[in-house]
């Protein structure tokens, strides 16, 4: 496999003191000025013995002292996904909106188990790796938008991210890398491997291979395919994943947004939830039906910067097709309990987005190819013997997935002002709007407060990038029939 990589670029040089005095702090005298004092002046293996004492009895909270910077480099897009869910760390990614990936290259796995036919499935590999990027450049020759020409990359592209995490989280990332979930997959488990050895070196006090089950279940302890994974890959590559919708423009067909459950009155829950904060009596008594008075208390609520009052209610919302570049943005979100099916289970070639400018440059056929293609040269591959681990990297960015996400109010808040903005990437935006009009229909009291940032505010957050059609935008959203 041609190799990214994964690089500790930084790290609190005190860690072991920190760490040490978290551990301290809670059974010794003292200030914390003055037990951090103590710790810095002792010896380091002195505090890495507390350390490694305090870890052994389950407080692994005193860990998050530590924070990490990393760098992932030209690690493949896949990759990046996986890493990306762990919402406990804060990541900076290079942006296929605006970024031209044309050069940016492909991860290609190691064919060596594949014997004597490892040459010819590697050279059938790359000659479509190069068709691919070939088509991508062609669209954005023929005008196609940098967004929308990168459905056709696939999943091998090369990916460039920086992560800051505190160093519990960071266990729990690369046991999950080498142990868990992507050790099924070369790149991801060599790359976790890297992780764990440059922190051992700098962190030898961090407690890799403890945190939750040392392997899946239903996995072979071999690393084996199970049957359960390959009946999903089975319909990944005949064309039966997860339903029968073909692809088509966004908005055709089955619903795209569905809410599954929420809260029959979530208002009064919030304005009883306001009326607690504010220390009103009999609070719990209180009537809060009149659709005015929520809107009143809402609006006040909206108001703060702290609106916890709205984290009282919750909201269970299936995205049923979502493109693999639009999951991307879905998961930055981390105040939300999403969950991203196993790809090579839920998606196939038939089930893709199909961008408007594609359409409109009498591009159709040429980008349907680009799918059917991808799924004759998967399926070759796989019967010549390539590994499930390396199966994604033959996936489309345009193929797409269910989600499954549960948010509160105050995140649905985060989520539908910047998803609902003119400026947000088009296939997200159409979701959040579509999940909004549903929300307003249920739920108008608290919905219809909602809305992109300058509806809400009454000024553009996007400064210079504004679209410069705040009224036109304000008036879309003002629920006017």
């Amino acid at each position: 496999m041609q190799k990214g990589s994964v690089k500790l670029l930084f790290y609190n040089e005190n860690a072991d003191s920190i760490v040490a005095s978290a551990g301290r702090i809670s059974t010794t005298k003292g200030s914390a000025d003055e037990i951090y004092e103590k710790s810095c002046a002792k010896d380091k293996t002195e505090n890495i013995r507390l350390i490694q004492k305090i870890l052994s009895s389950g407080h692994t909270s005193v860990l998050e002292h530590v924070f990490l910077n990393l760098s992932f480099d030209n690690v493949s897009v896949f990759v990046e996904q996986f890493i990306i869910e762990f919402r406990l760390a804060s990541f900076t990614v290079k942006s296929r909106r605006y970024v031209d990936f044309g050069k940016m290259g492909y991860v290609t796995p190691g064919f060596g188990s594949c014997g004597e036919k490892a040459a010819l499935m590697e050279d059938a590999y790359r000659r479509h790796m190069e068709y691919l990027f070939g088509e991508y450049e062609f669209l954005l020759e023929n005008g196609i938008p940098k967004e929308d020409a990168r459905f056709v990359l696939p999943y091998s592209f090369r990916s460039n991210f920086y992560c800051t995490v505190n160093a519990r989280e960071l266990v729990r990332i690369a046991d999950e890398m080498v142990r868990g979930r992507g050790r099924t997959y070369p790149e991801l488990e060599e790359l976790g491997r890297s992780l764990i050895a440059q922190c051992e070196r700098e962190l030898p006090f961090l407690p890799f291979g403890t945190s939750g089950r040392a392997l899946e279940a239903g996995a072979g302890e071999d690393g084996r395919e199970t049957e359960a994974e390959r009946a999903g890959e089975a319909a990944f590559l005949t064309g039966e994943a997860c339903g029968k919708a073909t692809h088509s423009v966004p908005g055709a067909g089955e619903e795209t947004v569905c809410l599954l459950s929420g809260p029959d009155h979530p208002e009064e829950m919030i304005c009883r939830a306001a009326a607690l904060a504010s220390g009103v009596c009999g609070w719990r008594a209180a009537d809060m039906t009149d659709p005015a008075l929520q809107k009143r208390v809402i609006r006040d609520i909206l108001s703060h910067s702290r609106r916890r009052e709205l984290e009282q209610a919750n909201f269970t919302i299936l995205f049923n097709r979502v493109s693999l570049s639009g999951i991307t943005h879905l998961v930055r979100h981390r105040m939300q309990s999403i969950l991203v099916p196993d790809y090579l289970a839920v998606c196939d070639f038939t089930q893709y987005t199909m961008p408007e400018s594609i359409v409109k440059a009498g591009l159709r056929e040429r980008y349907e190819k680009a799918f059917a293609e991808s799924r004759r040269t998967a399926a070759g591959l796989r019967e010549s013997g390539l590994e499930r681990g390396c199966m994604p990297y033959l996936l489309l960015s345009g193929m797409t997935a269910p989600v499954l996400t549960t948010m509160n109010a105050n995140e649905l808040l985060t989520f539908i002002r910047l998803r609902t903005c003119a400026r947000a990437q088009w296939e997200v935006a159409e979701l959040a709007r579509e999940l909004l009009r549903i929300l307003r229909k249920r739920y108008p009291a608290l919905f219809s407060l909602y809305g992109p940032g300058c509806y809400m505010d009454g000024i553009c957050p996007e400064g210079r990038m504004s679209c410069g059609r705040m009224e036109e935008v304000r008036d879309l959203f003002s629920m006017k029939e």
